[in-house]
C-alpha cells in the first residue's frame, strides 16, 4: 500500500485508472489482514471487528476534544498538542516507567529511530539549535571514518574491529535520523525514495545493455556508469505512452499533442527510419524476409506469427535504443514526453513509463477505418484487428482512457482536456 501511496501526489492522480484501482486494492489487503485477525481472535472468545471499530471510536473521541468535546484550538500544532495531551493522560494511568515504554520493538528500524527521538524530544533531551547535532553528525562521521580505515588495514582481531565499526556506524545512522526530526524529515520515506531512484536507474542499465546482448557482469564499470547518467536525465521528464489498437485514432492524439507544443515520439517512424538501407535494421530484416517494403511486410507477419516474432525481435531493441536517445534529447526542453509505441510497450520492452493513456475504439469501426485509410483486403483487415490486445487487457494498465467511437474532433476535445487537467499545458 506504501508503494501505491508514494505515487500520489495530488487528488489528480486518484483520477487514473491504474493507480486508482491499485490504491483500492492494496486498502483491501491492509483490511483483509484487520478482518482475518479480529475473526482469529473471535473465534477463541476474545473480541470480533465490531470491538475493534468500538475500541477505535471511543480513542477518537477521547483524544480529539477540539473535535468531540469544548476543547477549542487554532491551528494544526495546537490540534497535535491537545491529542499529545490525552494521550499523556492515558499512559499515566498505565504503571509505565520510561517514556520509551511505549514505542514498538517491531516498527521498522528507521521508524522506531524517529518515534525514539520524538519521545525524548518532548521530554527536553534534544540540542537548542542546530549547531549541536551538526557537530555530531561530523564527530560520528569522522570516528566511523577512522574505523573503516582500521578494518580495512589490520588483519588481526578483524571481527572486534568490524563490531566497533558497525557501532559507529550506528551512531552515525542514529545522528542523522536525530537531523532529520529536528527538520521535519521523515528517512523512513528518504531511504525508500533513494532505493526506489536506485532501482529504477539499475533497471534502465540492464535494459540498455540488453538492447545490446549485454549483461552487466559482461560490462564495464565505465559503460553502466554512462547509462546511469542517462536514467539521471530521464528522471527530469514524465514519458507518457500512448497505445491502442490499429485505426484506434492514436495518430490523432498525437497530432493533437503536437499542435498543443508537446512532443511525442513515434515508433513507427523509428521503425520506418530503421529500414533505410544503411541503417541497422535493414540487412537484418532483408536477410529474414527478403523484403523491406512495410506493405510485403506486414502481409507476411500478419499470416505467420513466427515471422512476427522474429521481426518483433530484430526491430524492437533498435527501437528502444533510439527511443531513448530521443528522450534524452528532448529532456533537456521539456518536462513532459509522449511516446507512441503500441508494440513496445504492450509487448514490455518499454516498462519505464509515467503513466499510459489507452485510445479504446470499438473493433468494428477498426476494421472500418483500416479498409478505408489503406486499400486492404477485408480479411486481412480483420486478422490485423482481431490479433491486437484486446482494449480489456489495455485498460487494465490504463492512467487514463480516452473514447473515439465518435468523431475525430470529439477525441481532439478530450486530449486538450487531458492535457490541461494534467498540467501538461497552461
Amino acid at each position: 500500500m506504501i508503494d501505491v501511496i508514494d505515487q500520489i501526489q495530488s487528488s489528480q492522480d486518484l483520477k487514473k485508472e491504474k493507480l486508482k484501482n491499485s490504491f483500492q486494492e492494496e486498502l483491501g489487503d491492509v483490511f483483509m489482514q484487520v478482518l482475518l485477525h479480529s475473526e482469529m481472535a473471535r473465534e477463541v472468545g476474545a473480541f470480533d471487528i465490531f470491538g475493534v471499530a468500538r475500541s477505535l471510536n471511543q480513542k477518537l473521541i477521547s483524544r480529539h476534544p477540539h473535535v468531540f468535546g469544548d476543547i477549542q484550538v487554532n491551528s494544526a500544532d495546537q490540534a497535535i498538542q491537545s491529542w499529545e495531551k490525552q494521550k499523556a493522560k492515558e499512559k499515566a494511568k498505565k504503571l509505565e516507567e520510561s517514556v520509551l515504554d511505549g514505542v514498538p520493538k517491531g516498527l521498522p528500524i528507521l521508524q522506531r529511530s524517529s518515534r525514539v527521538i520524538e519521545k525524548v524530544t518532548r521530554v527536553g533531551f534534544q540540542w537548542n539549535d542546530m549547531d549541536g547535532p551538526i557537530s555530531k553528525l561530523e564527530e560520528e562521521l569522522e570516528e566511523f571514518k577512522k574505523e573503516i580505515l582500521l578494518l580495512q588495514a589490520e588483519s588481526e582481531k578483524r571481527e572486534e574491529l568490524r563490531k566497533k565499526t558497525e557501532s559507529e556506524l550506528g551512531d552515525l545512522l542514529f545522528t542523522i535520523c536525530n537531523l532529520a526530526y529536528l527538520n521535519q524529515l521523515n528517512p523512513e520515506n528518504a531511504l525508500r525514495g533513494t532505493i526506489q531512484r536506485f532501482e529504477r536507474r539499475f533497471r534502465h542499465v540492464e535494459k540498455r545493455l540488453k538492447s545490446l546482448g549485454k549483461k552487466p557482469e559482461d560490462s564495464t564499470l565505465d559503460e553502466m556508469n554512462n547509462y546511469w547518467d542517462e536514467a539521471k536525465k530521464l528522471e527530469k521528464v514524465q514519458i507518457w505512452g500512448i497505445t491502442g489498437g490499429i485505426a484506434s485514432g492514436k495518430t490523432t492524439v498525437a497530432e493533437q499533442l503536437r499542435e498543443l507544443g508537446l512532443p511525442v515520439v513515434d515508433a513507427d517512424l523509428i521503425a520506418h527510419e530503421l529500414l533505410h538501407e544503411g541503417q541497422e535494421g535493414f540487412t537484418a530484416i532483408m536477410s529474414r524476409f527478403g523484403t523491406v517494403n512495410r506493405d510485403a511486410l506486414r502481409e507476411i507477419v500478419f499470416n505467420d506469427n513466427e515471422a512476427r516474432k522474429d521481426l518483433e525481435a530484430i526491430l524492437h531493441p533498435l527501437i528502444y535504443r533510439k527511443s531513448i536517445e530521443k528522450f534524452i534529447e528532448l529532456a533537456a526542453h521539456h518536462r513532459v514526453i509522449f511516446y507512441e509505441a503500441a508494440l513496445l510497450i504492450e509487448s514490455g520492452r518499454y516498462s519505464d513509463l509515467n503513466g499510459l493513456i489507452v485510445i479504446e475504439s470499438d473493433p468494428h469501426l477498426q476494421i472500418e477505418r483500416t479498409i478505408k485509410r489503406k486499400p486492404i483486403d477485408p480479411a486481412l483487415a480483420r486478422k490485423i484487428i482481431e490479433s491486437q490486445v484486446p482494449d480489456t487487457e489495455r485498460v487494465k494498465h490504463a492512467d487514463f482512457i480516452l473514447k473515439n467511437d465518435y468523431s475525430l474532433d470529439h477525441l481532439k476535445r478530450q486530449v486538450i482536456d487531458l492535457a490541461k487537467n494534467s498540467n501538461w499545458i497552461d
